[in-house]
């Protein structure tokens, strides 16, 4: 995440079967290549253990495998394969460079999902992304996405260090405390973009930058990238990592304002790491969607010399 890219897809889901449901968390073209991310999530399995312990040795039958047309016929998998179609419409099959899996739940939501990031070449106008899982009974499928052209792409694709900063010190006394996490978590994948990346905070060799926000019904959901180089990155890799601890907030600290009221947002996932005098993080937060169209947060970030600010995020409508 060192440059702004620009929103290639809205997400929501894209593919509703009975086996497998697939959405698009994030999608962003950038003149390097088109990044989407995607959740699978397949049904919850509702049988005991025992039940379905008993239908195998009663030899209740798996549904069968899909046909194969565009996967190479020794290709054999436990998730799903995503790649593109090239112009022949040979088919280009991609690993994510992450993924992870979850078992019968998922941010509050029944299902095993699947959830990977992927990296493209660069890709304007239109993407024909292909879906593959014929194990489970799920048969190759063809999205096409409509994508923004070259020219919205090379014009809009910003360095973070470089992006415009919109952020304002706050003029009286907040009072903090510790938000919790909304009473109803839906699932993220059937959700809506309602916001571009933005830098939310910047100074000196630091940054944190808002990465996605979506909205699905009554909760917000924040991706979101605190990156440091040199002495702030030395500095808020030694705070994340000290010896014999555990930190909550290894990166930038994100808080919910209404009014007087500062609520620290709690994380739900996350990851950080750092190298030679470099450290970086990603989390991802959720909170309930304010009753206004515009989403007010506090940012700061003191172990990469980061003092609170405020972003006003105007929300477009899910």
């Amino acid at each position: 995440m060192e440059t702004l890219g620009v929103v290639a897809h809205h997400g929501g889901l894209v593919v509703e079967r009975p086996e497998l449901t697939v959405g698009i968390v994030r999608a962003m073209s950038r003149p390097t290549g088109l990044e989407l991310e995607l959740l699978a999530r397949r049904p919850l399995d509702r049988r005991s253990a025992s039940q379905r312990q008993a239908d195998i040795r009663a030899g209740v039958a798996a549904p069968p495998p899909a046909p194969r047309r565009l996967l190479p016929e020794y290709d054999e998998g436990l998730e799903l394969r995503v790649g593109w179609l090239d112009a022949d419409g040979r088919a280009h099959w991609e690993y994510g460079s992450w993924s992870s899996s979850s078992g019968d739940h998922f941010e509050g939501v029944d299902g095993p999902s699947f959830r990977t990031l992927l990296r493209f070449p660069p890709m304007f106008e239109r993407a024909s992304v292909v879906l593959a899982w014929p194990e489970i009974g799920f048969p190759e499928t063809v999205l096409e996405l409509p994508l923004p052209d070259r020219a919205t792409v090379e014009r809009d694709t910003v360095s973070i260090w470089e992006a415009p900063l919109r952020v304002r010190h706050p003029r009286v006394a907040l009072n903090h405390r510790d938000g919790t996490y909304p009473a109803e978590s839906p699932a993220v994948e059937a959700g809506r973009i309602v916001a571009a990346p933005q830098v939310l905070s910047r100074g000196g060799e630091a940054a944190v930058v808002l990465t996605s926000l979506t909205a699905a019904g009554p909760v917000l959901y924040l991706g979101v990238c605190s990156i440091a180089e040199g002495e702030q990155g030395e500095t808020a890799a030694a705070a994340a990592f000290p010896p014999g601890a555990d930190v909550e907030r290894p990166g930038a600290s994100i808080a919910l304002v209404t009014g007087q009221d500062a609520a620290w947002i709690p994380s739900f996932t996350g990851t950080a790491g750092g190298g030679d005098r470099s450290f970086r993080s990603e989390g991802e937060f959720a909170v309930t969607r304010p009753d206004t169209d515009v989403l007010t947060l506090l940012v700061t970030w003191p172990a990469a010399g980061l003092a609170e600010v405020l972003v006003d995020i105007p929300l477009a409508a899910p």
